[in-house]
C-alpha cells in the first residue's frame, strides 16, 4: 500500500470533531457525516476494539453476525497500521507524522534509549522514565476537548489504566451505559485490547481468537440494543492482525553491527539509524538477507511518499524516522531481543493489516 492509501480513520475521526464543532484538521469522512446529521445523535459511544480489523472478522464472523450486517464499509487505518500511532491519531484527528506518535517504541537521543510510549520505559532494558513521554510529546485528545468546551465526554479503559478503568469488556460497557443514560450531550470513548493481546499469542486465525472475537461481539449487540434511542454506536479497529513467521534480527551479527543504536519503532516496521560509513553495507545485507520480505525506504522517500500521513510534521517525527525504514511485505516478523514466540502481529504494509470496519449503530427509528 501507498502512503495516500492510508489514513480514513482520522476522517471519521475529524467527522466527530466537526459533529462536536471542535476544529477539523483533515477532511471528514461522508458516511460518518450522514449518519451523525441524520440520526442527531444526542451521545455517541466510539468503542475501539483493539485488533478487530476486517481480515480477522471475515475468519470468524458469518455475513449475517452483527458486527458484519452494521459494517457501513471497510476504511483504512493509519500506517504504520499500530496501536500507538492509531489510537492516537483517532483520538486527536491528527496524522502520526503530526502527533510524532510513529510506533511502539521511539529513539530519544537526550536519553540514549528506546522507549515504549505508552509507557515512558525502555524498550530494551525495562528502565522507567516516569511522565518523559507526556512532557516529550504530548498531545489533546477528543475528550479533554470537548471537556474544556463543557461537553461532558469519558473515556473507558482496561484494568491497567488510571482513568476510567475496568476489567472486563463487560464492565466497560456497563459503565459507559452509565454515563450516556444522563440526559446530557455527551461522548463516549471506549477502549478494549485483549483481542489483540491474545493474538499476538495464539494468532488470528486461531480458535481462541474466534472465541474472544464472538463474545465481544455479543456483548457489544446486547448493549447496543439498549442504547437510548438518541445515542449513537461507532464500532471500529485501530489495526487488523495477520499469522506471521519469525527470524532473530539479531542473529545476524554483521548486519547489527552497522546500527548506530538499537532498532525502533516495529517489528515489520522497523526504523534503522546507521552508523557513519556503514549505510552501503547495511542496505546491501539488508536487501540479500530480507530483500523479498520487507521494503526499506531510505528517510527521503519515507517523507515524500508521506507514509505517516499529511500535515505539518511535528518537530521531532522526522528524527523518529531514522535513516531507513523496513516494512514487512510478507508474513515476516523480524524480532530483536524480545518477542519471540508471537503467532500474530501487525504493522507492516499488507492490505491485511490495514483494513478496519466503520460499524454504525442507532436505535433510532
Amino acid at each position: 500500500m501507498e502512503g495516500k492509501d492510508y489514513g480514513q480513520i482520522i476522517q471519521v475521526s475529524n467527522s466527530l470533531r466537526k459533529y462536536y464543532g471542535l476544529p477539523l484538521y483533515h477532511d471528514t469522512d461522508a458516511k460518518t457525516d450522514q449518519w451523525l446529521e441524520q440520526n442527531a445523535c444526542r451521545c455517541v459511544v466510539a468503542i475501539l476494539i483493539d485488533g478487530m480489523g476486517t481480515s480477522v472478522m471475515k475468519k470468524h464472523l458469518p455475513e449475517y453476525h452483527f458486527f458484519p450486517k452494521h459494517t457501513v464499509k471497510e476504511i483504512t487505518t493509519v500506517f504504520p497500521p499500530t496501536t500507538s500511532a492509531a489510537t492516537t491519531s483517532f483520538r486527536t484527528g491528527k496524522s502520526p507524522i503530526e502527533n510524532a506518535w510513529l510506533g511502539w517504541n521511539q529513539y530519544f537521543p537526550e536519553l540514549d534509549d528506546n522507549l515504549i510510549l505508552f509507557r515512558s520505559q525502555s524498550q530494551y532494558t525495562d528502565v522507567l522514565y516516569p511522565e518523559f513521554i507526556s512532557r516529550t510529546i504530548p498531545y489533546k485528545e477528543m475528550v479533554q476537548e470537548l471537556q474544556e468546551k463543557g461537553i461532558r465526554s469519558e473515556s473507558i479503559w482496561p484494568s491497567w489504566s488510571p482513568l476510567h478503568p475496568c476489567d472486563s469488556y463487560a464492565g466497560e460497557l456497563k459503565m459507559a451505559e452509565h454515563y450516556i443514560k444522563q440526559n446530557e450531550t455527551r461522548f463516549v470513548y471506549v477502549y478494549w485490547d485483549a483481542l489483540d493481546t491474545l493474538m499476538h499469542k495464539e494468532g488470528p486465525s486461531s480458535k481462541e481468537a474466534g472465541e474472544i472475537l464472538r463474545q465481544i461481539e455479543r456483548e457489544t449487540e446486547q448493549f447496543a440494543k439498549r442504547l437510548p434511542e438518541d445515542c449513537g454506536m461507532m464500532v471500529i479497529a485501530d489495526h487488523s492482525q495477520i499469522d506471521i513467521h519469525q527470524k532473530d534480527l539479531e542473529a545476524e551479527t554483521e548486519l547489527c553491527s552497522c546500527f548506530l543504536h538499537e532498532p525502533a519503532l516495529e517489528p515489520r516496521a522497523i526504523s534503522f539509524t546507521i552508523r557513519e560509513g556503514k549505510k552501503t553495507e547495511f542496505k546491501e545485507r539488508f536487501h540479500k538477507l530480507y530483500g523479498k520480505e520487507y521494503h526499506l525506504y531510505t528517510h527521503d522517500e519515507v517523507m515524500q511518499k508521506q507514509l505517516f500521513g499529511t500535515g505539518t510534521p511535528h518537530p521531532r517525527s522526522e528524527a523518529f524516522i531514522g535513516d531507513y525504514l523496513a516494512v514487512a511485505v510478507s508474513d515476516l516478523q523480524l524480532f530483536y531481543k524480545k518477542g519471540f514466540g508471537k503467532k500474530g502481529d501487525h504493522a507492516g504494509g499488507l492490505k491485511e493489516e490495514a483494513c478496519i470496519p466503520l460499524i454504525l449503530y442507532t436505535n433510532n427509528k
